[in-house]
């Protein structure tokens, strides 16, 4: 029961935050372009990688390319004002390394993205309204 409990509470806390569109027009939010994301939750899970890991950067042009736990990843995205992202196909290294199912995740999670926001240093990453990644501004 008490389970059931925490489960709701960080449930509907989670809900507060990613619904509160008031809070994520602040105008310290850093911007999708040009900013080092670094990868810090991953399907409700905080990640535990190095500083060089799972780091991305969108450009201007409609790229994105970074690094996983050991390969490169790059591919192309788009944004509509209403902040919906689609990626296109994802293309990159195919290394074995530690972490490499973490990658594997972070590629199904980046295929179903349908929308982002960004909250300050704060990038989420959204599949149909439920928070799927959360990247911080290096």
């Amino acid at each position: 029961m008490r389970n059931l409990i925490s489960i709701l509470v960080a449930t509907i806390v989670m809900v507060a935050v990613v619904g509160c569109c008031a809070c994520r027009k602040g105008k310290n939010n850093k911007p999708l372009v040009g900013t080092e994301w670094h990868l810090v939750r991953l399907m409700g899970s905080e990640v535990d990688v190095d500083a060089d890991q799972f780091v991305f950067q969108f450009s201007a042009e409609g790229s994105f390319s970074g690094v996983g736990a050991c390969n490169r990843m790059m591919g192309d995205y788009s944004v509509t004002p209403s902040r919906a992202i689609t990626f296109g196909a994802l293309a990159g290294t195919r290394m074995m390394c530690p972490k490499v199912d973490l990658e594997t995740q972070l590629t199904k999670v980046i295929s179903q993205t349908t929308h982002y926001e960004i909250d300050g240093d704060m990038l989420l990453l959204l599949s149909n309204g439920e928070l799927q990644a959360i990247f911080k501004a290096k």
